[in-house]
């Protein structure tokens, strides 16, 4: 008789444990992906390309530089003294180091700029998270790839409605 109270008092306990978690609502963001496929993503996209085209004609520009002056030493070589062939080489290894210095500067403010971009639509992505939470009455809302999801349903999967809302909000602010 003992048994069959202790069973049925654990069998009360785990149908109100399991009526709990029924009434959870759960939702999952693919943050890369919202990020990826929203419209401030796409315009911060164009942006580095842009900038990224820039820097690459400037450094075409000088290492055709480079390159002038590289033949011109080759066709020279024979006719200048030593001291004006020594100038030049001198010359030419200043205009290649600064090409290098300036290479690595470029990378560097591409990929600051890249992260200033990312960082801001996070945050942005984020705020737009916690109000739809609020809004829709969301109990828990996690990031697949941060919570480390393996599997969820399409219907807990609000990335979407995130990149909606969003796209309404930012467009909402270039106006």
């Amino acid at each position: 008789m003992k048994r069959k109270i202790i069973l049925f008092m654990v069998t009360i306990f785990l149908f109100g444990a399991f009526s709990a978690f029924a009434e959870l609502k759960i939702g999952v963001v693919n943050m890369q992906r919202a990020l990826d496929e929203c419209d401030a993503g796409k315009a911060a996209v164009e942006k580095m390309k842009k900038i990224y085209s820039e820097k690459q004609q400037e450094i075409n520009e000088k290492q055709n530089e480079l390159k002038k002056m590289q033949e011109e030493i080759n066709n020279q070589s024979s006719l200048l003294s030593d001291e004006a062939k020594q100038a030049k080489l001198d010359e030419y290894q200043k205009k290649l180091k600064e090409l290098k210095r300036f290479v690595a500067d470029s990378n560097e403010e591409l990929k600051k700029k890249e992260k200033e971009y990312i960082a801001k639509i996070a945050n942005d992505l984020k705020k737009v998270v916690d109000a739809l939470g609020k809004e829709l009455k969301y109990d828990i809302i996690m990031e697949v790839r941060e919570a480390g999801v393996m599997y969820n349903s399409k219907k807990v999967d609000i990335t979407n409605l995130v990149i909606e809302r969003y796209n309404k909000e930012w467009h909402a602010k270039q106006k």
